[in-house]
């Protein structure tokens, strides 16, 4: 408790110092303000997470600000809400594969009384789908014995590998209810391939890693594209600068394996400019020796408006798919000193922003995230004070294009009669002569 004190006093000081450093902040520069509410009562560390219709369109979040009543800015930092529990490197004991072309072997977690929900599995294997079996034990007993007591038995993994792109996709964590045993018995499935070869392997702890996410349907343009034997799944987002990192194809076919390539756009016509960001694949098998599906392809953080997933099909008819995508967007939380008696405002969309630097980033490791107070976060608002920056300054000669065309043709025109003038003038006397 002593401890905990100290780190929030050293924090209270910190922040304090930094407060009066800051620059002037000039309201006029940003364009959205949002309301900060459900303050506590006593000075704390606070938190809130950025509203799911929240835009970016500048420069990522550099010109987030908060402001309090004085119109000082409030440090901060941002979390992505990572959940999770360590991930715990594991012994792998007597890996092995059977006649049937499966693959077996116990990890030992080195520990006893600690909770496991999931494991990741290493391979070295290019191409695969298996079935995967979890047993625990709490002391180590033989690969086959009677007493390994089944945790899972509807795991799945695998692996899609095309060396002629350098394109790998797959899965290979597997999930179980949670366990506090010592040992795990893992039976990895048979298959064409042969025998799938492990190398190593790690197990989540308390809680499998996970980020929260927000999830939103976007209807979809679907084109088959005969020429380059794909399907382009297009959506509008409707605006620019809507966070998203992965998407969710629907299909109802059976038994598909496809590569499916991302590019994104903020226009979309004939002549739009697409941009790669990514690829991953999809797949549904559903035969007597394995069952598994996946749908999610997961990409660099994007912004733009407008995005195509391109399934490759090569020689196989199209997919039935629904005319939607699911998109994930992470959920990015916002973590700052709220001081007794001040109130809060957050101001952001101002391109032209630099990235703040406060001292509370380098003191995030001491600041229990589950157990701040949750402050609330208002509706979105044109800010009153903001002016539009001007325009840049167009030279005399490009905004007044048509004049200067018209004061061109009347110099050659003037040129044109002083010399027909000359000319007659020379003639005349040329003749008296």
């Amino acid at each position: 408790m002593q401890k905990k004190k100290s780190i929030a006093l050293l924090t209270s000081v910190i922040l304090g110092i930094s407060t009066v450093a800051f620059a002037a902040f000039t309201p006029r520069e940003w364009h959205y303000t949002r309301p900060i509410s459900n303050l506590p009562t006593q000075q704390s560390m606070v938190t809130f997470s950025f509203p799911q219709d929240m835009h970016w369109t500048g420069n990522g979040f550099a010109d987030l600000r908060i402001i309090d009543t004085q119109g000082n800015e409030t440090p901060y930092f941002l979390t992505r809400s990572i959940s999770s529990g360590p991930v715990v490197p594991v012994s792998i004991l007597n890996l092995s594969s059977t006649s049937d072309g499966s693959t077996e072997f116990i990890i030992d977690t080195g520990q006893s009384g600690s909770v496991f929900t999931g494991l990741h599995i290493n391979t070295n294997s290019p191409n695969f789908r298996r079935q995967v079996k979890i047993y625990a034990s709490e002391s180590l007993i033989p690969m086959h014995d009677e007493r390994w007591s089944l945790v899972t038995n509807d795991g799945f993994m695998f692996k899609f590998s095309d060396p002629r792109l350098s394109f790998v996709s797959g899965k290979d964590d597997v999930t179980f209810p949670r366990n506090a045993s010592r040992y795990f018995k893992v039976v990895i499935g048979s298959g064409p391939e042969g025998a799938v070869s492990v190398s190593d392997a790690t197990i989540y702890r308390d809680t499998k890693i996970s980020t929260e996410q927000y999830s939103r349907e976007v209807n979809a343009v679907i084109y088959n594209n005969a020429d380059k034997k794909t399907t382009e799944v297009t959506i509008d987002l409707g605006a620019e600068g809507i966070i998203n990192n992965s998407a969710t194809l629907w299909a109802s076919d059976s038994n598909y394996n496809r590569r499916v390539v991302v590019d994104v756009s903020n226009t979309n016509s004939a002549t739009s400019s697409w941009t790669y960001v990514g690829q991953g694949s999809i797949s549904r098998v559903s035969t007597s020796v394995f069952q598994g599906a996946s749908s999610q392809i997961t990409y660099s953080e994007q912004r733009s408006r407008y995005m195509r997933f391109s399934i490759v099909n090569d020689d196989n008819p199209p997919l039935s798919l629904t005319p939607s995508v699911t998109l994930l967007s992470p959920v990015i939380s916002v973590i700052f000193e709220a001081r007794t008696g001040s109130s809060y405002t957050l101001y952001y969309g101002n391109p032209n922003a630099q990235q703040p630097q406060y001292d509370i980033a380098s003191l995030s490791s001491y600041i229990e995230e589950g157990t701040l107070p949750i402050v609330n976060v208002g509706l979105e608002s044109v800010n009153p004070l903001y002016v539009t920056p001007a325009g840049p300054v167009i030279p005399f000669t490009e905004s007044h294009k048509i004049l200067l065309n018209i004061l061109l043709v009347l110099v050659v025109l003037g040129i044109a009669v002083a010399i027909f003038f000359y000319l007659r003038s020379y003639v005349r006397k040329a003749n008296i002569s």
